[in-house]
């Protein structure tokens, strides 16, 4: 409630088909652990990408305090695009496969229950990546992850993380490194590279820990480039991205700025979702979002 006593306004994003119909479920629980607190949120119910981003500017737009967004790095991305700039606060219930903006934020623990606790806590602003008006909450990649990100994405089989594994081993005898241009705050220099990930939180694909150093409130983002490399020497790489020690590695070089360009051919993706392909310019938004319980500072262990 406001110091008047008036009930605040505020919404719930979920997609109920998603899983397969198994997130039906989750949002009866969200709804009644909201109603245990005396919230009844208005239920935005989004089966597409389209009717997910409309149904936020909406909640936006009509003076929403904050937007409880049910589901996964996907759904998350496609909120976010609508509050970033505005004090709507985005309460994020993760419920979905990867979860990596919720993991880097330390909202990923508890159950259920515990995250709508938590996605009514006072928020803390964070960084985002702009991309020309585009926004994008985790990272950009380009290169081999784009693919496997992908080919994961389409994958009905296996359940869980376990599909990001997979999908590594099916587009491995696919990689090709290949020609790119990076500029760093208008330095320009060309590599050959395997792997381009432009991150503004530490983890993609599941829990992999990208960017170990990657912290969302300082105002820059970590580059990560995976270099020249053989087909079993990345996959080597990518065992060691689970811990973050592929930083260490001499095939990798990491990178900060506050405005990063990407230019060579191909396709890139953001947050898990196609986010179009290159040339493409990132910069850094600075405390652009406002997001219930964050955490995440680059000292958090998580």
């Amino acid at each position: 409630m406001g110091d008047d006593g008036e009930v605040l306004r505020m919404a719930l994003l979920a997609n109920p088909a998603a899983r397969a119909g198994r997130a039906a479920a989750d949002l009866q629980r969200v709804l009644a652990r909201l109603r245990e607190q005396g919230i009844r949120p208005e239920v935005l119910a989004a089966d597409s990408a389209g009717a997910a981003t409309e149904a936020a500017r909406r909640a936006v737009s009509s003076g929403a305090t904050r937007l409880f967004v049910l589901g996964g790095d996907g759904i998350m991305h496609l909120a976010a695009g609508a509050l970033v700039g505005t004090p709507t606060v985005l309460g994020a219930i993760p419920a979905g496969t990867g979860n990596d903006f919720a993991r880097a934020l330390r909202l990923l623990t508890g159950d259920l229950e515990q995250r709508v606790d938590t996605a009514l806590l006072e928020p803390a602003a964070i960084d985002v990546i702009d991309a020309a008006g585009r926004t994008a909450l985790t990272s950009v990649i380009a290169g081999f992850p784009s693919t496997v990100n992908a080919r994961a994405n389409n994958m009905s089989f296996p359940k869980g993380t376990a599909r990001y594994t997979i999908a590594t081993l099916l587009e491995l005898p696919r990689m090709r490194p290949a020609d790119y241009r990076l500029v760093l705050d208008g330095e320009a220099q060309d590599i050959r590279a395997a792997v381009v990930v432009v991150a503004n939180t530490r983890f993609f694909g599941a829990g992999m820990d990208i960017c170990p150093g990657a912290d969302p409130t300082d105002g820059l983002l970590d580059v990560c480039i995976v270099g020249d490399v053989r087909r079993l020497e990345l996959l080597r790489s990518f065992q060691k991205v689970k811990t973050g020690s592929h930083i260490d590695h001499p095939g990798v070089t990491m990178f900060r700025a506050s405005e990063v360009a990407v230019e060579g051919g191909g396709y890139v993706r953001a947050d898990g979702e196609a986010f179009g392909g290159l040339p493409i310019s990132l910069r850094v938004a600075p405390a652009a979002l406002h997001v219930a319980g964050a955490s995440a500072r680059r000292d958090d262990r998580v």
